[in-house]
């Protein structure tokens, strides 16, 4: 099939992160600690270790990430590895693990989570001359996202990937209902008049989320838009003032983020009847557009699947198309914070992270944006089929 190129659809993902990287919960940047130092060689295992690790991944990404941790134990003897992917809870279960004194060795999970953890005393800081034995250098990542995973002048994370929103929409509906595909809407206007027009009968032009902790990270690309659109003055919008404190979307940009969400519900007869997902009726060919991520890829664009042959995603709708921005958030591994740090485990740990980091390709495939610049670049990444859906 023919369609557009996820190279230049990753390489705008890209710049939106790094242009929305302000936004607290988004890429909330803290003060940068020092990650210089000398490292006093490679840290070798001394002996065999057994790790437990937790990640938030369900679905295809769980299985993936279940599948590369197996290849790391079988190319690493010495580590043994209990993987848990798609933590149901997570956020509870694993502060409880930590309060109990029995947390996993390793967590998987988002980088908005960092500062609640730190707060809750739940990760071990990550040390310079650690991240430096390991080959781990600031410069190798996109920067956005490595300070990002810094709080309050510390690292606690690596980060493994960028995942932003993108607009997807399926060809023939559109076709269908009267539009051209190849004019795509580029603004919220240009959407809801899509929306609106290709809703009839048991057909939806458009969703939005409205459960979950979607409709956090939709509202917040939402309000960020219309804030760098300076809408009503509120060009500072957020979910929070710079100094934490107090809520920021009370204001001109807030209510003009949530009423295009209201529109979009009210006029494509939302909510789903229960039971139904979004994916279902967009394969059915009852759904016509929806801002989402690219972990959806792995379902949709799969050449056997039903809407594989009309699938096409574009950049996301935006509230000024000359002042772009969205939500955009990364996946980082962490040490949980123990009664006691065994250094074995510790060293095992950083062994598993730095191969991580080393086949941060495969991982590429569940359809993220790797963090790592070096891998982003590199002739096995930019020549894959990872960026083209075909």
């Amino acid at each position: 099939m023919t369609t557009g190129s996820r190279r230049a659809l990753f390489a705008g993902a890209a710049r939106i992160a790094a242009g929305a990287a302000t936004a607290t919960g988004l890429f909330t940047l803290a003060a940068c600690g020092g990650d210089s130092g000398g490292g006093s060689g490679p840290i070798k295992l001394k002996q065999a270790v057994s790790l437990q690790y937790w990640s938030i991944l369900g679905g295809a990404d769980g299985t993936r990430m279940h599948d590369m941790t197996a290849q790391y134990t079988k190319e690493q003897p010495m580590v043994k590895i209990d993987d848990v992917q798609g933590v149901d809870n997570f956020l509870v279960k694993f502060v409880a693990s930590v309060v109990a004194g029995s947390p996993p060795d390793i967590v998987w999970i988002r980088q908005t989570y960092i500062a609640g953890f730190v707060e809750k005393d739940a990760l071990l800081p990550l040390l310079p001359k650690e991240l430096d034995q390991v080959g781990l250098k600031a410069e190798e990542f996109d920067q956005v996202v490595w300070k990002a995973s810094e709080y309050k002048g510390k690292r606690y994370t690596v980060p493994m990937d960028i995942h932003g929103y993108q607009f997807f929409y399926h060809e023939a509906m559109v076709r269908d209902g009267g539009l051209d595909p190849a004019k795509v809407p580029t603004t919220w206007a240009e959407w809801l008049d899509w929306a609106t027009r290709l809703t009839k009968d048991d057909k939806r032009g458009a969703t939005v989320p409205y459960s979950g902790a979607g409709i956090n990270w939709f509202f917040h690309g939402f309000l960020k838009q219309a804030a760098k659109a300076n809408v009503g003055g509120a060009s500072t919008a957020d979910f929070f003032t710079a100094d934490g404190k107090k809520a920021n979307f009370n204001n001109p940009a807030g209510v003009e983020a949530l009423q295009i969400m209201a529109d979009i519900f009210k006029r494509c007869n939302l909510p789903f009847p229960d039971g139904v997902a979004s994916l279902d009726l967009f394969e059915q060919k009852k759904l016509g557009s929806m801002v989402n991520g690219p972990w959806n890829l792995n379902r949709l664009a799969d050449p056997k699947g039903p809407a594989a042959a009309e699938l096409r995603v574009a950049f996301s709708p935006q509230r000024d198309p000359k002042n772009p921005s969205w939500w955009a958030q990364s996946h980082q591994v962490a040490l949980a914070k123990p009664t006691k740090v065994d250094e074995d485990k510790r060293t095992g740990s950083f062994d598993f992270i730095k191969w991580l980091n080393d086949h941060i390709l495969d991982w590429s495939k569940a359809g993220q944006l790797p963090a790592n610049k070096k891998v982003l670049a590199s002739d096995a990444y930019q020549k894959s089929d990872l960026l083209v859906h075909k």
